[in-house]
């Protein structure tokens, strides 16, 4: 069959929901045909924005990796939050990035109290969040700060030390109707309040049980990354490789898949889509990687030149 082209994908969704199959793989067809539209009449606001909550004095490489994902994913705007000496590194990588100033907290992190003014800046901006990569100790006050009622963003996506709030708890309060949850094994463990092992032994479960306990889009990342939704079939991923399996390869992701989400959302992709476009457009990049610097030798930050490659590939 050929899904080329943005309805051809949907109905191949659609069909694999009606079909009640058990696990659908996310193949460069279903991706082609989702890549949002880039027109020649349109501009920065036809790509919506992200928000980027990220980085602290111990990890300010999470927040530079996220926020180059997120610009790179497509979004027409990506601002980030963050203390002054993270912005210092990530502006000096991304002067694209539009920061926004935070105050710095006894531990090295974003001091909570600012995420009052940033709910309130982003009130009408129509924004994706992207919280957690880097964030340390503070997660919880910071992203219990953003989130909760009322909050502004049109969807969020959660990783890294936000997910550890989220699983001890200090992370309260509904999350935005349209969320992206990205744990690797040991955070999807904490989440489940079980053990890596059960979660490992059926990977398939554990990624249904995430979604519909969270109400969410679960992404559980590893050797065939699951991707699940409430009442949708399992998307299994069919790149990437073990080179990925380093620091800084979670930060970049999740960016990706906030710069796709907010790309995407006016042409009405949907928070699954994003998903499943973020994690194989990751894997292939790391499979083009691999094949010029061998998967030892790569680093998360060489995926960049490889994702122009493998999209390059795709809108042509």
């Amino acid at each position: 069959m050929d899904y080329n082209g943005k309805n051809a994908a949907y109905n191949y969704i659609i069909s694999a929901k009606q079909g009640g199959c058990k696990m659908q793989e996310i193949t460069r067809s279903v991706v082609q045909g989702l890549l949002p539209r880039r027109d020649a009449d349109t501009n920065k606001g036809s790509f919506g924005s992200v928000l980027a909550v990220a980085g602290s004095m111990a990890y300010r490489g999470a927040a530079s990796l996220c926020v180059e994902g997120a610009l790179r994913g497509g979004a027409g705007l990506v601002y980030l939050a963050a203390i002054e000496p993270v912005l210092q590194l990530v502006l000096t990588r991304t002067p694209e990035c539009c920061p926004c100033g935070c105050r710095t907290d006894n531990g090295g992190g974003i001091r909570a109290q600012d995420t009052a003014a940033l709910r309130e800046w982003f009130a009408d901006k129509n924004t994706v969040l992207l919280a957690g990569p880097g964030l340390g100790e503070g997660a919880g006050a910071i992203c219990g700060g953003l989130l909760g009622k009322r909050a502004p963003w049109v969807a969020a996506v959660l990783d890294a030390d936000a997910l550890n709030a989220l699983a001890a708890g200090t992370l309260r309060g509904p999350l935005p109707e349209h969320t992206i949850l990205t744990p690797h094994p040991g955070e999807a463990a904490r989440l489940l309040h079980t053990t890596v092992g059960e979660v490992q032994a059926d990977r398939e479960q554990a990624v249904r049980q995430l979604a519909e306990e969270y109400h969410c889009v679960a992404v559980l990342k590893g050797n065939g990354t699951l991707i699940a939704a409430p009442g949708e079939p399992v998307w299994r991923n069919t790149t990437g490789n073990a080179g990925l399996a380093r620091g800084g390869s979670g930060d970049i992701l999740a960016g990706l898949m906030a710069g796709i989400l907010a790309a995407g959302w006016r042409q009405g992709r949907s928070a699954l889509e994003a998903a499943m476009m973020a994690v194989w457009l990751h894997g292939a990049a790391a499979d083009h990687c691999a094949e010029r610097r061998s998967m030892t030798a790569m680093l998360p930050q060489d995926l960049f030149e490889d994702l122009g490659a493998v999209l390059t590939g795709l809108e042509g």
